[in-house]
């Protein structure tokens, strides 16, 4: 692959990570609600996803998939729920979270799984970033590649995103957020839960309207 390809590769998949959607409330909610581990788990699932994309559209399966009737309002309605759920959680369920368990010192692997898994999800369900991959991203991919730069561009994709959410926890955790009032907590909480549902409610508008 040459070096001019791979760094628009490099620019086209931060400029995708850095673009405002439902995963950047996503790790932005976990890492307040969770804690700096708990976001930065979110991110590398998150991430993992990216690079399935990115692997797919390099080797042409992801058109395949999205051409399949239906797939695309499947993936729509599946990211808009677990939008939801997320945002539904980061409400009531984050409010119940102690200083303790929220300590970057102390979270259980249980929850690192479960920040990971959403991350996963999300990135792998969110139909916006399929379009970005089959609109953007398959203009750099070449019949020529063999697997190795296949695959290099796959973890291109996923160590980019991966930077950038992983930066964007340390900036949300950096600046105090444990350690102010428990009211000022709760409102940061409780915007970010609220983004998360408006954004599935949205996703699923969309959804019925294509129906209709």
């Amino acid at each position: 692959m040459d070096v001019g390809v791979w760094l628009q590769i490099v620019l086209i998949c931060f400029l995708g990570a850095i673009s405002p959607g439902p995963s950047l409330a996503l790790v932005v909610g976990n890492s307040i609600s969770g804690g700096r581990l708990y976001g930065i788990a979110t991110s590398l699932g998150h991430a993992i996803g990216i690079g399935v994309w990115a692997f797919l559209t390099a080797v042409g399966i992801a058109t395949v998939i999205l051409e399949i009737s239906g797939l695309l309002l499947i993936l729509q309605s599946l990211g808009a729920c677990l939008i939801a759920y997320i945002g539904f959680r980061t409400l009531f369920i984050g409010a119940s979270l102690s200083n303790t368990e929220i300590d970057m010192r102390h979270i259980s692997s249980g929850l690192k799984v479960r920040g990971a898994s959403e991350g996963f999800l999300l990135s792998l369900f969110n139909p916006k970033i399929a379009l970005f991959f089959l609109a953007i991203f398959s203009h750099f991919v070449q019949s020529d590649w063999n697997w190795t730069q296949t695959v290099l561009m796959g973890m291109t994709a996923a160590v980019v995103d991966a930077g950038w959410y992983v930066f964007v926890v340390h900036m949300v955790t950096a600046f105090g957020i444990f350690h102010v009032t428990k009211g000022g907590h709760n409102i940061v909480r409780k915007i970010s839960g609220s983004l998360l549902i408006i954004v599935a409610v949205y996703l699923l508008s969309l959804t019925v309207r294509s129906l209709i």
